[in-house]
């Protein structure tokens, strides 16, 4: 195993891509904190992967919150002792800025 010992925390977690790479750290021996807003989503990723014998920490979080990455990385130190590796696959969708964009692009034409 590759990452044996290693503590890798990865945002987005829940879902998509994120659930994959938490699949593949594991799967390499590292210890997954999962970060995600939908907790429900969350636990569910984090019960079947310690139902693989993985060390998993799921920290609902919303990144976009400064206050909730605080707590996510004081856990994250808590529960493992430190952070190896940080995978920011969180996204965030601003729909109403992204009109606003689109519509002054669309009456510039």
């Amino acid at each position: 195993m590759k990452l044996d010992g290693r503590v890798v925390v990865i945002t987005g977690a829940s879902t998509g891509i994120g659930r994959g790479i938490a699949n593949a750290f594991v799967r390499e021996g590292a210890k997954a904190v999962l970060a995600a807003r939908n907790e429900q989503r969350l636990k569910i990723v984090a019960n079947e992967l310690q139902s693989q014998g993985a060390r998993v920490l799921a920290v609902p979080t919303d990144v976009s919150r400064e206050s909730d990455v605080i707590v996510l990385f004081e856990k994250s130190k808590s529960e493992f002792g430190r952070v190896d590796i940080l995978i920011n696959n969180a996204g965030i969708f601003r729909s109403a800025r992204l009109m606003r964009h689109l519509l002054r692009f669309g009456r510039e034409q």
